[in-house]
């Protein structure tokens, strides 16, 4: 018997990655230590399989062709930065943002004057910088990636008297050379924009952005039908388990068994608590001899043990042992699968309706 080309079973779930840079070596590593191992035999390979998982379909390319290919459904999931995505939303209908920002990749989208311009310190500042510029003829010119992002700030802001120059380069030189006056581009530590004798200003950051998870909404609808075991649902239940452990350790802290009582252990759990631990649990242990004693367990950063150790003997904890945490899921935490379908029900609901099967 011929199987259907719809097949769950032998149906690829196509997963668009970039093919070099952070955002390559950051979802990587998430899917490795989620136990999705992207095979790649080399960076010139623009295929590649995950062990174990014969369901998925890896494709390598630009963070920026990687809206393109989802929003025509050519593959089902993506990732890219978040300023990517948006700068594109607005004509990508059929995407839809699974996990918006992955833990990695953190930027942000800003209006950066010269340093020059003393009396310009927000960017409402703009709305009489700009008019004054058309009432002496000039074009007052912003340079930048991003168009429709910037023109949908501008615009809430009530600037309207400007011209966009557009360049895939570096921007930082552009008011120095006289190409604009200004720009509008992406900075994480704000150095590049100082070494160029530029600033950020105040009400000038149009969007928070980091790497993203995206999907073509029909195809995932597919998906999701496939239910919270299927390969959809495993993946991103263990991409959750992963980012909720990152940077966290399992802290085991265990009292002396010649010191035993319930007070010890409160007072551990307190100090923890107040350290920004989480999960913390206390019970009952016993001593080589037989003796008594308790443990306190708990997840905490793992940047912040150091620090606390010596308080934690002083309270009169015996051992204190960190474990790294591999993947952390919580009952009652809201899983990325759960808010997905919940998602694309909704759609489904409005009058938008999943197709068939996956073009």
């Amino acid at each position: 018997m011929t199987r259907s080309s719809t097949d769950p079973a032998i149906d690829p779930i196509r997963i668009a990655l970039p093919s070099k840079g952070h955002l390559y070596d950051g979802v990587v590593e998430i899917l490795k230590t989620a136990g999705y191992k992207v095979r790649r035999a080399s960076d010139r390979q623009y295929e590649a399989i995950i062990a174990g998982h014969p369901r998925f379909h890896v494709v390598f390319m630009r963070p920026t062709d990687i809206v393109t290919q989802v929003e025509e459904g050519r593959c089902h999931l993506g990732v890219t930065g978040m300023d990517l995505f948006a700068e594109r939303a607005f004509e990508a209908e059929q995407a839809t943002v699974v996990t918006a920002d992955l833990g990695y990749g953190g930027c942000r989208l800003v209006v950066a004057v010269p340093e020059s311009w003393i009396d310009v310190t927000h960017v409402i500042d703009l709305v009489d910088l700009t008019a004054e510029f058309k009432d002496s003829g000039r074009t007052f010119r912003v340079s930048t990636k991003y168009p429709a992002l910037t023109q949908a700030h501008f615009r809430k802001w009530g600037i309207y008297y400007y011209q966009l120059i557009d360049s895939d380069g570096a921007l930082e030189l552009h008011p120095t050379l006289g190409i604009a006056d200004i720009i509008v581009d992406l900075t994480s530590s704000g150095i590049t924009l100082k070494d160029n004798r530029l600033r950020e200003i105040k009400g000038g950051t149009v969007l928070d952005s980091a790497s993203c998870l995206i999907g073509h909404a029909p195809s995932l609808a597919k998906l999701v039908d496939e239910g919270a075991t299927g390969p959809l649902g495993l993946l991103l239940d263990a991409m959750d388990g992963v980012r909720a452990s990152e940077g966290m350790l399992h802290l085991e802290v265990v009292g002396n068994p010649a010191e035993p009582g319930p007070e010890t252990a409160s007072a551990v759990a307190e100090y923890l608590a107040e350290q920004g631990a989480q999960h913390l649990a206390r019970g009952e242990v016993w001593g080589e001899s037989g003796t008594p004693g308790w443990r306190v367990t708990a997840l905490i950063a793992a940047k912040k043990l150091t620090a606390c150790q010596r308080e934690l003997f002083r309270l009169g904890a015996s051992r204190v042992v960190g474990l790294p945490a591999r993947f952390v899921f919580d009952r009652d935490a809201r899983t990325t699968f759960d808010t997905l379908r919940d998602s694309l029900a909704e759609r489904t609901r409005v009058g938008w309706a999943p197709p068939t099967r996956f073009v």
